[in-house]
């Protein structure tokens, strides 16, 4: 059975230091009336109503971990692998944490045919494209820098995603009890014709406390409506500059398609958001799981 396309999210790094205050609605809400407004604004009023809605609101916590093998099996394979837990004032308020597993990729039909199930009652799979600035890494050695082309575009990738709540202690941190998670997953790694050794550990990269703020919006026409989240991950402590920020806007769609004129707004608002924010748009980073993976996963293969 082929996956149809639940939504698209636009998703853009920001440059941290802007964002050194504690997480606060005022940081959040500042940047939505000076910076996000005035982008918006430049798409055009839908029968004299403003397309720009709503607020950010006060922000959600967790703690999030991402996982993967030694060797960066899972990374190898396209699969992301994520731990989360609801948080507060840095302190988990849940027992099990929502685990999910990640196909990213950049082909659409690929992922699209691809099985993903989760074992437990909760399990819930989406499929999403996950549009970022057409950019990549500087090759240069010791470069900490992205490249972009003079004119700024985007570049998708796709992804088929699956998140459960699950017992996540040290006994089931293997390959062993990730597949007895997701059952699909020996499959789904084979094609790297790896030997599957189930009592293998899964190690964690730096533990992240993540900050989202959501309620702002922005409608499109069509009856979609992208809605707004502001994230900022912090891997020290949380009175100084976050070490990652981004705001992203996601647009739901039914039955895999999105009108054509919506579509067109998104763009022009995403590409917009790349060059008229500015010094506020990150220029060292192209993906922010990277920075969070454990040890060198998250680095260019060269």
């Amino acid at each position: 059975m082929r996956h149809e396309l639940d939504a698209r999210e636009y998703k853009l790094l920001l440059n941290p230091d802007r964002f050194q205050e504690p997480p606060s609605e005022k940081v959040a809400n500042t940047f939505w009336q000076e910076r996000l407004k005035p982008v918006i604004q430049t798409l055009g009023s839908r029968d004299d109503e403003a397309r720009h809605d709503g607020r950010f609101g006060a922000p959600s916590e967790r703690i999030v971990r991402f996982w993967d093998a030694p060797k960066c099996l899972l990374t190898q394979s396209d699969l992301a692998l994520r731990q989360r837990l609801p948080a507060e004032n840095g302190m988990p308020t849940a027992e099990r944490p929502e685990i999910t597993l990640k196909l990213r990729m950049p082909d659409l039909f690929v992922v699209a045919a691809t099985a993903l199930p989760g074992s437990n009652e909760d399990a819930r799979t989406t499929f999403e494209e996950d549009i970022a600035p057409l950019e990549i890494d500087d090759p240069q050695p010791d470069k900490s820098s992205v490249i972009v082309p003079l004119k700024r575009s985007i570049r998708s990738r796709f992804s088929l995603s699956t998140t459960q709540t699950a017992e996540w202690g040290e006994p089931h941190r293997t390959l062993g009890g990730l597949q007895s998670l997701f059952p699909t997953l020996r499959n789904n790694i084979a094609s790297l014709q790896t030997e599957f050794r189930p009592s293998t550990s899964l190690v964690c990269g730096p533990d992240v406390r993540e900050f989202v703020f959501k309620g702002a919006r922005v409608k499109l026409g069509g009856d979609i409506v992208g809605k707004f989240a502001l994230t900022l991950w912090y891997f020290g402590p949380t009175d100084s500059a976050p070490t990652v920020a981004e705001i992203s806007f996601k647009c739901a769609i039914a039955n895999g398609d999105m009108p054509g004129k919506a579509a067109r707004r998104a763009l022009a608002l995403f590409v917009g958001m790349q060059t008229d924010l500015g010094n506020w748009v990150n220029s060292k980073h192209s993906s922010k799981t990277a920075l969070a993976l454990p040890g060198d996963c998250g680095r260019p293969v060269e």
